[in-house]
């Protein structure tokens, strides 16, 4: 699978959520995760769980920059993620561990993440699944949800949370 995305630093995460409501994004949910992340040897390969519900394994590359840019990824389902955990981890071996709280809106092929990440603070995750569509078709929407919810280019990342809190030394791990 693929999707075009930016990660972006905020002040405001409700002003932003009034924003991506006001242009007719759907709330979807809002969920508590953990984000285990493995050592491998290109790319990023991660567990994600949240309480009460099956995890998912996520391996993903990225390309480099801040602007918008593809991220090829494959996510498989992880029905006992703890065992999953303790396997992978036996194997080789956890990097870091990310927790946050995300809200899911979604606007046609865009899922807007509201991220509130400990240790590092509040974000905007933009992915436009390219699914139906072209990926420069799913640039373009990505642009277009950025100029309408009025993102300033400057603020955007050029790395995953995990390197943020690896770079301030202060990431928990299992």
């Amino acid at each position: 699978m693929q999707n075009i995305e930016i990660k972006a630093r905020v002040k405001d995460l409700a002003a932003l959520e009034r924003r991506a409501l006001g242009l007719g994004a759907e709330p979807v949910w809002t969920r508590r995760q953990r984000d285990v992340f493995f050592n491998v040897p290109s790319g990023y390969l991660k567990l994600r769980c949240v309480t009460g519900e099956a995890g998912e394994l996520i391996a993903y590359d990225r390309a480099p920059g801040s602007d918008p840019r593809p991220s090829d990824y494959d996510i498989v389902p992880a029905p006992d993620p703890a065992r999953l955990q303790h396997a992978l981890t036996r194997s080789l071996g956890v990097r870091g561990v990310v927790e946050k709280t995300r809200r899911l809106l979604r606007w046609r092929h865009t899922r807007i993440h509201l991220d509130t990440v400990e240790g590092l603070g509040a974000f905007l995750e933009l992915e436009t699944v390219v699914s139906g569509i072209t990926p420069e078709e799913a640039t373009a929407e990505t642009r277009e949800v950025i100029r309408a919810l009025g993102l300033d280019p400057e603020t955007f990342l050029d790395r995953p949370y995990l390197e943020l809190l690896e770079a301030r030394g202060t990431f928990p791990r299992p």
